[in-house]
């Protein structure tokens, strides 16, 4: 799939992504539905710039006719990968059965909050505490993020496909 000069496309290699996971969140599992996913594991797409190097990466999965977005991070913020990744996997989604796609986000991730809005998003559930149980599990996610606000609750918003 192809949007101007910039290329969707499945990533096979996920080091790259996983490093950057890592780096910004301190783990590469994340919680949907406050279910752990790995997304070394799942479907992984890309958007590539003209040279071929990824602007932004969406890793995502299903569960029953529920599409489930783990982690969706732009490289180079304010071109527009996001969004155009963002339908990529809606429309994936919907070729696989989904009628929803869900998204959860800590409550420091204020710029999230606003792009997921912009894109039509609901907020669906807050789940209270869930990223401090979530350290039980996963010690080296970050306890500050956004603007040094605290990390501790998981917000979960959808759209319908």
């Amino acid at each position: 799939m192809s949007a101007g000069r910039l290329s969707v496309r499945p990533v096979e290699d996920k080091s790259a992504f996983l490093a950057l996971m890592l780096a910004s969140w301190g783990s590469h599992s994340m919680m949907i539905d406050l279910t752990v996913y790995d997304c070394a594991t799942l479907d992984l797409l890309g958007i590539a710039g003209k040279d071929g190097a990824f602007l932004a990466y969406a890793s995502w999965t299903m569960h029953d006719d529920v599409a489930l977005l783990c982690a969706l991070h732009s490289v180079a913020p304010g071109q527009g990968a996001a969004i155009q990744l963002l339908e990529a996997v809606k429309a994936a989604a919907r070729a696989r059965g989904a009628v929803r796609l869900k998204a959860m986000l800590t409550n420091d991730n204020m710029p999230g909050m606003i792009f997921y809005q912009k894109c039509g998003f609901r907020f669906s559930r807050l789940h209270m505490e869930a990223i401090d149980n979530f350290r039980s599990v996963v010690p080296g996610i970050v306890r500050t993020g956004y603007m040094d606000i605290p990390i501790h609750d998981a917000l979960e918003l959808e759209i319908a496909l």
